[in-house]
């Protein structure tokens, strides 16, 4: 299997898990601060990450430290993404939320190649480019669906709909950056566990403070709950992203945004057997929008990919 496969599986698992990720902390979170849990579970595999890689690959620390600008730029990037996400899936629709959220990283990664951004890709043919259209149209009838209250759950009113969308958005196009940063980290030499450690350093810091000033507190909860919720944690929100960054090493942005964006109907699937989320037909709509489009894009990703490796191969001969 060529490299650029195995990469596509590593977009394939990051997308099921983070789909039950979605749904499952969609409802842990309406009663738990999104701070304390996202501390607990990215400090303990920020540790961990970090002490293995001291052990069995130190080089890649030395090389990180030298370079500083896209280590620096990972960190903002992850913290102002995570915390952006966490607070938007509990305001609105898991399935809105994550929907954004996926669509915004292929269509930030377009805008950051036609701005000249090295590390992004363009459209690689007239499929991508109906497909990302697609993608924006089902992306903008979602938004003004949860707006309008149309959606499934809105916790609160139109400020808190406004506020959950814009909050998805933001958390997508922000995480974009973060790959682009690590992207460049990887080329520098610094490892997948390096950089799932060293990335979130940051973050944690942040929401340790958020968690102790009480920022998104809901009150007391059970510590039999609050271990559960962290135990969960560790294997729906860590390994994902551990996932993602393994896929980072062999496919693009566009391609990692491309199959991720398949995520949401996953979402949608889950949400309805867990029936905390009314089922809403108009999301169900920009669903099927959106699909088409996510469909569209993985189909030209795959084909550009599967392209591009056989060029290499036909080189190397």
């Amino acid at each position: 299997m060529n490299p650029y496969r195995i990469g596509v599986l590593w977009c394939l698992c990051f997308i099921v898990l983070e789909a039950v990720q979605a749904v499952y902390f969609g409802g842990v979170l309406q009663r738990m601060d999104s701070f304390l849990l996202g501390f607990l579970v990215f400090g303990i595999t920020t540790i961990g990450a970090i002490t293995w890689t001291a052990l069995a690959a130190p080089q890649s620390l030395r090389v990180a430290w030298r370079n500083p600008g896209p280590l620096i730029g990972a960190n903002i990037a992850a913290a102002l993404s995570w915390i952006a996400y966490l607070l938007s899936v509990q305001m609105i629709e898991p399935a809105v939320t994550y929907t954004i959220f996926c669509g915004a990283v292929p269509l930030t990664t377009l805008l950051a190649h036609r701005l000249g951004v090295r590390q992004a890709d363009g459209v690689r043919g007239a499929a991508e480019a109906v497909a990302y259209l697609i993608v924006f149209a089902g992306l903008a009838f979602l938004a003004v669906a949860t707006v309008l209250g149309w959606s499934g759950f809105v916790r609160g009113g139109i400020g808190n709909a406004l506020i959950g969308v814009g909050l998805a958005i933001a958390s997508g196009f922000i995480i974009t950056w973060m790959l682009f940063f690590c992207r460049t980290l990887d080329r520098a030499g610094v490892g997948p566990i390096a950089q799932f450690g060293l990335r979130f350093v940051l973050y944690v810091g942040l929401a340790g403070g958020g968690a102790l000033v009480g920022f998104d507190h809901k009150g007391d909860v059970p510590a039999a709950d609050l271990t559960v919720a962290v135990l969960v944690g560790l294997g729906l929100m860590a390994f994902p992203l551990y996932a993602v960054q393994k896929a980072i090493t062999l496919v693009s942005p566009l391609t990692i945004g491309g199959v991720g964006a398949l995520g949401p109907l996953m979402v949608f699937l889950f949400q309805f057997f867990e029936g905390r989320v009314d089922y809403a037909p108009a999301t169900l709509l920009g669903l099927s929008v959106y699909f088409v489009g996510a469909l569209l894009a993985a189909y030209g990703a795959a084909r550009a990919g599967d392209s591009q490796s056989a060029k290499a191969c036909a080189a190397c001969e």
